[in-house]
């Protein structure tokens, strides 16, 4: 079973930003409940520039994200208010050094089992 992430960037409607961002936080939310979602997350850059890492148990959970209710949700609000498409790419992660100690929420406890 080989881990899978998707990292990528978003731009926002000009003014969108703080909008986007409550609904990013929505979509965080929805995929805390997503089976084999390891790490959601989204980062506010300059102006209205995200990004966004994930990290999946494997490509049976990516292939699964965003199917659920709360998800579909709120991915319905997110397109709006995209000023383009998302620049999204996967890959299969091979190695990370964590920042805080392991356990519970160290990702080097979630790589390990790649």
């Amino acid at each position: 079973m080989t881990k899978v992430s998707m990292m990528g960037s978003i731009r926002c409607q000009d003014g969108k930003g703080d909008e986007m961002e409550a609904v990013l936080t929505e979509m965080v939310e929805a995929a805390r409940a997503e089976p084999g979602v390891e790490i959601y997350s989204y980062h506010r850059g300059e102006g209205d520039a995200f990004s966004f890492f994930a990290l999946m148990a494997d490509e049976a959970a990516m292939q699964q994200h965003g199917q659920s209710e709360a998800m579909q949700a709120a991915m319905a609000k997110f397109g709006p208010l995209m000023a383009g498409p998302p620049q999204m790419t996967s890959a299969r992660p091979i190695a990370a050094s964590p920042t805080a100690p392991t356990g519970r929420s160290g990702f080097a406890t979630v790589i390990a089992g790649s």
